[in-house]
């Protein structure tokens, strides 16, 4: 199979997971463990290329992209030493994808100057952008997939800026034989799984939903630039849990917190409270405690593959079946079992 190149914007923690993730299953080409899927029409995690990045942190612009995946602030935790791929990082546009609050210890702004990011994806035959701005980056996610559709390529939105469930957004991608797939990139198994998981339980039970509270606790970058701009993420979560709550005048609350400690682990303490025969009470308390990034790059690997079949294809109309798999925000919510019969029957249909 030909190699699927990929683009990266923001080269964080996430970043870091998916290199070292890829790099691990390109080394060990029959490993099976940890992937949701082995093959994407005919695409192995491995046939993942990487072929250029940008960035706007002097520790990470001007390095390879192998490289610049281990500087500061990244913690996610070490998966392998990855592959030495050939992708440079680029001086990328800050525009609102920097805080004040993360200038310094979080981010130091490069002075080099800014790419012109077309050009970079046009020279790179990049299939693929990914977006990993820190959310709340609404002004570059805008731009990253304005240079996506100059250069050719289709687009990833991995936080959860509204694109892929804007019309004229996915009208633009399809009209140019591209792929748009977002909103919000879903974990492996996340909080917002499990929590959409038990609620549809008790629904399935003739159990009435009271409470639904989400503590979400880490300690890397966007943990930080979440205490500043947690509005658009918690928006994204609690919408993908409103659904498993229509009847009730329950909403759901999430939060997040910074620890203070920098690591890619997370715990996530789900409290839900219910009523059952005889409107007697009832309450479940769910923890996970994963590591972040890694979990968010499990289900990357997949909707890059996704993407790059979808066009190979010409099936980009079908980009909205494979999104209630991978993103938490989408233009019609259905439920995690209807999702992944969905994105099977799309990825299998040929």
């Amino acid at each position: 199979m030909k190699k699927i190149n990929v683009a990266i914007a923001g080269v964080g923690s996430f970043t870091k997971a998916l290199v070292e993730g890829v790099s691990f299953y390109t080394k060990n080409p029959g490993e099976r463990t940890g992937l949701m899927n082995f093959s994407i029409g005919g695409y192995h995690v491995g046939d993942i290329n990487f072929v250029a990045a940008f960035d706007v942190d002097d520790r990470k612009v001007g390095k390879k992209l192998h490289e610049a995946v281990s500087a500061k602030p990244n913690v996610a935790l070490t998966i392998t030493d990855p592959i030495e791929y050939s992708a440079f990082v680029h001086r990328g546009p800050t525009l609102d994808g920097v805080i004040d609050e993360m200038r310094g210890s979080f981010v130091q702004e490069s002075n080099a100057p800014i790419a012109d990011i077309v050009s970079v994806l046009k020279e790179s035959k990049a299939d693929i952008l990914i977006n990993l701005v820190p959310s709340g980056g609404d002004k570059a996610t805008h731009a990253y997939a304005e240079a996506a559709l100059q250069a050719g390529c289709s687009f990833i939105n991995c936080i959860p800026t509204p694109l892929a469930t804007v019309p004229e957004w996915k009208s633009r991608f399809e009209s140019k034989g591209l792929v748009l797939l977002g909103d919000d990139i879903k974990s492996q198994l996340g909080a917002t799984m499990l929590n959409r998981f038990l609620l549809a339980l008790l629904k399935m039970r003739g159990i009435k939903a009271t409470k639904s509270d989400q503590e979400n606790r880490g300690g890397n970058a966007d943990h930080f630039n979440l205490l500043y701009r947690s509005a658009s993420k918690e928006k994204s979560k609690s919408t993908a849990l409103a659904s498993f709550l229509e009847g009730s005048d329950v909403k759901p609350a999430v939060k997040f917190f910074y620890t203070g400690n920098p690591s890619g682990a997370k715990q996530v303490n789900i409290e839900i409270e219910g009523k059952i025969f005889g409107c007697v009470p009832i309450k479940i308390n769910s923890v996970i405690e994963d590591q972040i990034s890694i979990n968010g790059a499990g289900v990357l690997v997949d909707a890059i593959r996704a993407a790059k079949y979808l066009v190979d294809n010409g099936m980009q109309k079908d980009a909205e079946k494979v999104c209630p798999f991978l993103m938490k925000t989408v233009s019609r919510p259905v439920s995690d079992a209807e999702a992944f019969e969905m994105f099977q029957k799309v990825v299998n249909e040929i």
